[in-house]
């Protein structure tokens, strides 16, 4: 390859240096680290930024408490809802709101992956590759794309905006190498019904042998969650979806809780208003991380109702007026206290290899013919006789998702296993000999009850993996029988040295119990903000200790204060719980039982680390800054006239001449920026009354000219000065404005001579991106598919001196930037017909 010097006289020696150290080339990138990895150690709770809420995400963000945070993973939520035609109608230009929200999640070093799609529908191609891999350019913080419930609206000929479920595949199977490459994830979350089992896990990896190449290939890549979003299958969803983990096909495994899924006693779900209480997410989840390993928790759904909720606007300083947005109460109850649990290590999450030896046993569906559900789901009768709850029924029947007993590990159904997860299954079953070998429940159960002793006894739910219990109350119905209540049991302690502990537990309520040789830790919850909103009775006996025990509590979360009471019978302590919300009790209790276990694995959390810094421009979308005056604040832009906004919405500064329109509380570096401010005219007349102030000092009072059709949007650019600390910019009427002008977004790029045009104007395909970035040594140079091989590359000093240029050659090209001083440069790549695009690329 050519390479040409530049530089001349005393230069020439450092142009020689660089000549050895930087080695260009056209090859495909090797498989990156994770950026973010997932594991017990660093579990991820995947928060949404949801288009349904035309969020803030930066009042998102705000919500999120300190303690949480460096775990949390922000998903970026497009809704996919459309006017069956050829527009989507609540995000209805998702690629941008994305770029978008990405630079304030990058701005406040936050992890972030964009949920392009729902079901059949999806924001970005099915084909080109290309829109997928310039968020991984762009975004030193991205950590890949999250596809919601395929289970729905494929191949539908009746909406052009519907995608084929064989494409989808094979696009899933091109993004999991994409992710590798770049050190991202795939997350798929599943829930289905009797008309989608030929889309579940299983017939994913079976139906598309690319997918399950891609799957295995790239398995650290993949994160496959459960969904509760449909209202049946419930048992061969938590089957299907944990058999893809544990047998290698995918690196991590989820829970993404949904309330729409939820049914009621007779399996109706009909009802769900009056049923439906946010406790009954708590045993899903509590059994699901601790038992079977789930490190990721996405949502809750739905995410408007039970995470983040849009309020009334409020007053702010000066005259100002400001979009505001709160968490549920159940949010913080069950969602957030939930995850400090496992953050505080009382909720561990055991390893792949941990669940596999509780596990035992894995059933292979090698079936070819029959029906869907022969070929891809469950055996029908897998579930009898184990932990299905009575009266509940198989596949399209089957409405709980509670379990009658956690005697039995939830059991894996997988299409094929790895050599390692093969040799570490006690029992494995193909599907076509399932019959022979269980001809009927009673001998299904004689030789499960063999592998797995009674732990417990009674109704509830009480599984255990080394020292640590889930117990919950399986019952969907409040009144478990004529004047019964409650549903009780006792469970024999494994490493206290008590004999067993009792439970009476109402309705949705949940525990984790952590034994150790003279102590009992709980933490109990049952909270219901929605139906029985007062104190609820839940008691704990302690059976076998040889001294009065003694205890302490501590209330969790923000709820009304808790009554506990005790007493000492005839060797029985009773703990009396009036609660509705979490707390976490001490019981100090030591008895004299015999060959208590004494070892288990304590939890180890590690924070992952931040991400590197963004060296991108930031964009603040108008409609939700501060205002006041305006014309009118566009949250949903999709039934107006204006088009090619690039958020959700817009506002329309209007005429009055109060008008003003804020970016509050801006915190960057001290130093110069330029600013861009997005506008459409489309008026006949220009507006010169607008003015430009910076921390209350006027900078400037542009003239905004006509821009054309409300599809023709213009750029105000200008060199602002922002100080430590917080910052402001202001839009500010000086009279009465002789038309109304719209403002779609700010942005902000460091310097005057960076600002680089957005993706919606550059197009997708003529990108330019430095991987990684900030870099400080071998870097990829990395072009849209629109760049061809003769077109000119060349770097540049932030100053804009000419360094070096030469043509390329392919779509990747590869460099060492060792050599080259810590600093800003410039990357820029153009052709003949003399379009260009630039990146800025930061040496460290």
């Amino acid at each position: 390859m050519k390479l040409q010097c530049l530089l001349s006289g005393k230069n020439s020696r450092l142009a020689g240096w660089l000549l050895v150290l930087w080695a260009w080339c056209g090859q495909a990138a090797a498989q990156a680290p994770l950026r973010r990895p997932i594991s017990p150690s660093q579990p991820m709770w995947l928060v949404h930024v949801d288009t349904r809420n035309y969020a803030d995400p930066q009042k998102i963000i705000d919500l999120i408490p300190a303690d949480v945070r460096p775990y949390v993973v922000l998903n970026l939520s497009l809704s996919i809802s459309n006017d069956g035609v050829s527009r989507f109608n609540i995000a209805e230009y998702g690629g941008s709101i994305a770029n978008s929200w990405l630079t304030v999640c990058a701005q406040n070093k936050m992890w972030a992956m964009v949920q392009c799609s729902s079901g059949g529908y999806s924001h970005f191609s099915n084909t080109d590759t290309a829109v997928y891999r310039q968020f991984y350019r762009r975004y030193p913080n991205f950590l890949g794309f999250n596809y919601a419930e395929p289970f729905w609206g494929f191949d539908d000929a009746t909406n052009p905006l519907s995608q084929s479920w064989t494409g989808r595949m094979d696009n899933l199977a091109n993004l999991l190498a994409l992710s590798n490459q770049y050190g991202g994830y795939l997350t798929v979350s599943w829930c289905g019904n009797q008309y989608s089992n030929l889309y579940n896990p299983v017939a994913m990896l079976k139906r598309v042998p690319a997918m399950a190449s891609a799957a295995q290939q790239y398995a650290a890549n993949f994160i496959l969650c459960e969904k509760y979003t449909t209202v049946s299958y419930q048992f061969d969803k938590e089957s299907t979806s944990l058999g893809a983990y544990l047998s290698g096909y995918s690196g991590n495994y989820g829970i993404r809780y949904d309330r729409t899924g939820w049914t009621d006693s007779t399996g109706s779900n009909t009802t769900q208003s009056a049923t439906y209480v946010p406790a009954t997410g708590l045993a899903p989840n509590l059994e699901h991380i601790m038992l079977t390993g789930q490190t990721v928790v996405d949502g809750p759904e739905l995410i408007f109702v039970d995470q983040t909720r849009e309020g009334s606007a409020t007053a702010v300083s000066n005259g100002y007026s400001a979009r505001t947005w709160t968490n549920a109460p159940q949010w913080y109850n069950v969602s957030l206290d939930l995850f400090r649990k496992v953050l505080d290590g009382t909720v561990r999450i055991p390893t792949r290899q941990e669940v596999i030896a509780r596990t035992k046993v894995a059933i292979i569906n090698d079936v070819t013919t029959g029906n869907n559900d022969d070929k891809y789901s469950s055996p029908a009768t897998l579930f009898d006789g184990l932990y299905l709850m009575p009266g509940d029924g198989q596949y399209q029947t089957n409405k709980s998702f509670f379990k009658s007993t956690g005697r039995y590990p939830a059991i894996p159904t997988v299409y094929q296993l790895s050599a390692a997860a093969a040799s570490a299954f006690s029992i494995k079953i193909n599907k076509s000999a399932y019959a022979t070998r269980w001809p009927t429940v009673a001998a299904k159960r004689a030789e499960l009850d063999a592998l797995f002793p009674a732990e417990s006894r009674g109704d509830i739910y009480a599984g255990r993996h080394e020292n640590g219990w889930v117990v919950y109350n399986p019952y969907k119905t409040r009144q478990i029988a004529p004047g019964r209540l409650v549903a009780t049991g006792r469970i024999g302690l494994k490493y206290n040295t008590c004999d067993s502990l009792g439970f009476e537990l109402s309705q949705y309520s949940a525990s984790v119990v952590k034994e150790t040789t003279s102590q009992v830790q709980l933490y109990l919850n049952n909270y219901d903000n929605l139906l029985r909103t007062g104190l609820k009775t839940n008691v704990i006996r302690v059976y076998g200790s040889t001294a009065q025990p003694t205890y302490t509590f501590s209330e969790r979360g923000t709820h009304q204060a808790s009554v506990l009471s005790a007493t000492w019978v005839a060797g029985v302590y009773t703990l009396t719980v009036q609660h509705n919300g979490p707390l976490d009790i001490t019981l100090n209790c030591a008895g004299t039982a015999p060959g208590r276990l004494t070892t288990y694995t304590a939890a180890t959390i590690t924070p992952p680390a931040q991400p590197a810094t963004y060296a991108g421009p930031w964009q603040y979308e108008a409609e939700v800054l501060d205002y006041k005056s305006l014309g009118s604040l566009v949250t949903n832009g999709f039934s107006g006239t204006v088009r090619d906004y690039q958020g959700q919405g817009y506002v329309n500064f209007g005429t009055n001449a109060a008008a003003a329109l804020r970016k509050d509380n801006l915190v960057l570096p001290a130093g110069t920026y330029t600013l861009q401010t997005r506008y459409l005219l489309s008026g006949s007349s220009s507006v010169a009354t607008i003015a430009l102030y910076v921390n209350g000092t006027l900078v400037a009072t542009p003239t905004f000219t006509p821009t054309g059709s409300p599809a023709t949007w213009a750029t105000d650019t200008r060199t602002i000065v922002l100080g430590s600390g917080a910052n402001s910019i202001e839009w500010r009427a000086t009279a009465a404005g002789a038309s109304p002008v719209y403002f779609d977004n700010i942005r902000l790029a460091t310097g005057t001579a960076l600002a680089t045009k957005s993706a919606a104007t550059l197009g997708e395909n003529r990108t330019i991106a430095a991987v990684p970035n900030p870099a400080t040594g071998s870097l990829r140079v990395e072009l849209g598919s629109a760049w061809k091989p003769g077109d000119q590359l060349a770097l540049y000093s932030s100053t804009g001196r000419l360094l070096y240029s030469r043509t390329v050659s392919g779509p990747t090209e590869a460099l060492d930037a060792a050599a080259l001083s810590t600093g800003l440069y410039l990357l820029r790549i153009s052709n003949q017909q003399g379009q260009t695009s630039t990146c800025k690329l930061l040496k460290q």
